[in-house]
């Protein structure tokens, strides 16, 4: 299939005449090669269905995100970067302005991007990321137009490159910040009897970036963590409120509190230190039960039941989390004999029309009660998974149904 939109040097004869004209010409850059991951994953017939997507939605954007009289090209035949040559203000003496480029970028990258980055679906769960740079081709008699314009091309995706690293700065700052002035917030979560009586067994703590932030959202937060190297220092950071809002919720209920198999290894969590820490939260040993994800068990099996020795030894209890999230370390898991095992979301949800589900909730229960754990299903939205978990012989659930995370007077 042939691109809608030519490569650059198609429009050099045009551009010599504007240049000549105008003294300048500027250009804005969409960088969507970081999609070319598509062709090495899924093949060239899936690469090229996304491309005509992503031609697809610049055609419907034209007058609307950039002006008809812009002129789009390819930086080549078969390419993924798409160069905007602007045509001049509407009062063609005044020329296009570094300013007005960068009106136009901070535009492109709000609205048109976010849009180009939805195209990739379903073949990347996550957008690659796409970088919208900005140059401007100055007149110069004794270059070839090809040679000017490349140069302008070169200095939008340096531009790009260079507003990349700003922002990753910044939301370093940012997370550095929310670390350092301990602006977390822990909502807890209660863990029910899922029979009538909807007895309460605990709470899970839940950590969440500050309102306005842009990470108020669990998966955002720890995603900029680990983005920036930061997840231990964050991790440490949320056990800690975790365990110091306690006390707003019942005497003697279980707090859960999610942890990284490096984090319990941390110096400031054993011997004196935490003993002073638990007697400053008010808080029993035998009241916290620490949570791993089934995949950190599995990938630090012999890490995690050397660490975990001590915890228990104190009296605390520990939970595998996301329990049949796509890992097959059942076996490892059962050799752990935690006190809890939480089934994960996914297996819950719609668990109650699902045959596949059901029989791997059933597989998880047999297992955990055999080693005498008790079993948490997670995410229960509806009294139809409620019933069908029930009927499963699950023992506690979490989820909206029960209650919502509780964030208190923070």
């Amino acid at each position: 299939m042939t691109d809608s939109f030519p490569p650059y040097h198609e429009h050099l004869p045009e551009l010599a005449r504007e240049l000549t004209e105008r003294g300048s010409q500027g250009l804005v850059v969409i960088d969507a090669s970081p999609l070319e991951v598509i062709e090495e994953q899924y093949g060239s017939d899936a690469f090229e269905e996304v491309r005509q997507r992503l031609f697809k939605i610049l055609r419907e954007q034209r007058g609307k995100e950039f002006r008809n009289e812009d002129v789009l090209t390819l930086d080549r035949p078969g390419g993924l970067r798409f160069i905007f040559f602007l045509e001049r203000k509407r009062r063609r003496s005044n020329p296009t302005t570094i300013a007005d480029l960068k009106v136009v970028q901070t535009r492109m990258a709000a609205s048109l991007v976010p849009n180009l980055g939805r195209a990739t679906f379903p073949y990347c769960k996550t957008p690659p990321r796409i970088e919208v740079g900005y140059g401007m081709a100055v007149y110069n008699p004794l270059l070839h137009p090809s040679r000017i314009a490349l140069t302008a091309f070169r200095e939008a995706l340096e531009i790009a490159r260079h507003l990349r690293e700003a922002e990753r700065l910044v939301a370093r700052e940012q997370l550095l910040d929310i670390i350092l002035r301990e602006r977390v917030i822990t909502a807890f979560q209660p863990i029910m009897r899922l029979g009538p009586d909807r007895t309460v067994l605990g709470f899970e703590a839940l950590s969440r970036g500050p309102r306005g932030s842009g990470l108020e959202r669990a998966d955002d937060l720890f995603g900029s963590a680990t983005e920036h190297q930061l997840l231990v220092e964050l991790d440490r950071l949320c056990r800690r409120r975790a365990l110091l809002s306690s006390g707003r919720i019942p005497t003697g209920a279980k707090i859960f509190v999610n942890t990284l198999p490096a984090t319990i290894r941390d110096p400031q969590f054993r011997g004196k230190s935490l003993i002073d820490f638990l007697d400053k939260a008010q808080v029993s040993p035998d009241r916290i039960v620490i949570e791993i994800t089934e995949k950190l068990v599995i990938e630090n099996y012999n890490l995690f039941r050397e660490a975990m020795a001590y915890f228990t030894d104190l009296g605390m209890s520990f939970a595998v989390d996301d329990v049949g999230s796509g890992y097959s370390g059942l076996e490892s898991i059962a050799r752990l004999k935690p006190t809890f095992l939480k089934i994960d979301m996914s297996l819950v949800r719609d668990v109650h029309a699902s045959l596949v589900n059901r029989a791997m909730v059933e597989a998880i229960v047999a297992m955990g009660h055999g080693i005498g754990a008790a079993v948490i299903g997670e995410g229960i939205h509806s009294n139809e998974e409620a019933g069908a978990l029930l009927d499963a012989g699950v023992d506690w659930g979490q989820g909206f149904l029960l209650g919502r995370p509780d964030a208190g007077p923070e």
